[in-house]
């Protein structure tokens, strides 16, 4: 037959995009620049339209519910830990931080020597309106020389947004 009569087929992910934070963060609060989608040797371009993003605001090409995985590399110097949490709006206002990724020495050794160590985490979203639902990324907890890694030749602080179903 043509196939004609077939019903209940998914399009798959309609949306994939792939971003990463290009400069170190050295303070607290939103990350709002050094935001790029990553173009590096053999990535892969956006599935449909992608992110838009404007000084650390993510809007949502399209309603539906996203999985958003988020990964950051953090750098403590001495005793402290490093924190970066994804914030959402549902009124393109007031934000709510609702996931956390956090590394260093204070949470767990209690130690004085620095650290390097890399958190990853996930958030299943529900993008009900594209004008009101958008999320940024927030650091906290950095004290002193301490610092999220980033560089722009390699992802070590990155965000990925995938569309995979509908709202």
């Amino acid at each position: 037959g043509s196939g004609a009569a077939l019903t209940g087929i998914s399009a798959g992910i309609t949306e994939l995009d792939h971003w990463y934070l290009t400069s170190n963060k050295t303070s607290n609060g939103d990350i709002t620049a050094n935001l790029s989608r990553v173009g590096l040797t053999g990535a892969a371009a956006q599935i449909g339209t992608g992110m838009a993003e404007s000084s650390g605001i993510f809007t949502f090409p399209s309603t539906g519910k996203y999985l958003i995985i988020f990964t950051a590399t953090f750098v403590s110097v001495g005793n402290d830990s490093v924190l970066m949490r994804l914030a959402v709006t549902t009124n393109n206002s007031s934000y709510t931080e609702v996931s956390q990724c956090v590394g260093g020495q204070s949470h767990y050794s209690g130690g004085s020597a620095n650290s390097a160590t890399a958190s990853t985490q996930f958030y299943f979203l529900d993008v009900t309106d594209t004008s009101n639902v958008k999320v940024k990324f927030v650091v906290g907890s950095i004290a002193g020389s301490s610092y999220v890694e980033a560089v722009s030749d390699t992802v070590r602080t990155g965000f990925i947004f995938a569309r995979i179903g509908d709202t």
